[in-house]
């Protein structure tokens, strides 16, 4: 196999999501502080992160003018993640709050029990709402 994914976890990923934010570097830091995801490569206007085995990579608007959504994500105020949750496994949802919500995150529930999972939800940069849970241990 080739590719960047074959050494590190030996196969390419099997789902990758591409995000489009106001500012690369911003995003990708919050997302490596709050999720624990590893930043692999960060360029002005292009990151590439890795959760699990799965890849996010984060565009700004400007690398790709032929994007769909190029003007409306360009009029100010637009809702970027609307319509999208970005649920990550941490290791402390306490904790990856916390660090959410110093990093600028708004919260939208604090932590709570839900069946065998504690989760808690922030809106972070551009508007993404993102999940935050772990296994409950007895």
């Amino acid at each position: 196999m080739t590719g960047r994914y074959s050494e590190a976890v030996g196969e390419e990923p099997s789902f990758s999501v591409i995000l489009w934010t106001t500012d690369v570097s911003a995003f990708a830091g919050f997302l490596e502080r709050v999720t624990g995801a590893v930043i692999e490569a960060i360029h002005p206007g292009y990151a590439s992160l890795r959760a699990g085995t799965s890849e996010i990579m984060l565009h700004a608007d400007e690398s790709y003018r032929g994007h769909p959504w190029y003007d409306a994500l360009g009029r100010e105020g637009a809702a970027r993640g609307i319509g999208a949750e970005l649920r990550f496994r941490v290791p402390d949802v306490p904790a990856g709050y916390s660090t959410a919500l110093r990093a600028g995150a708004q919260p939208i529930a604090p932590p709570y029990e839900s069946g065998t999972v504690l989760e808690c939800q922030v809106m972070g940069p551009d508007g993404f709402l993102l999940s935050l849970w772990q296994p409950i241990t007895i």
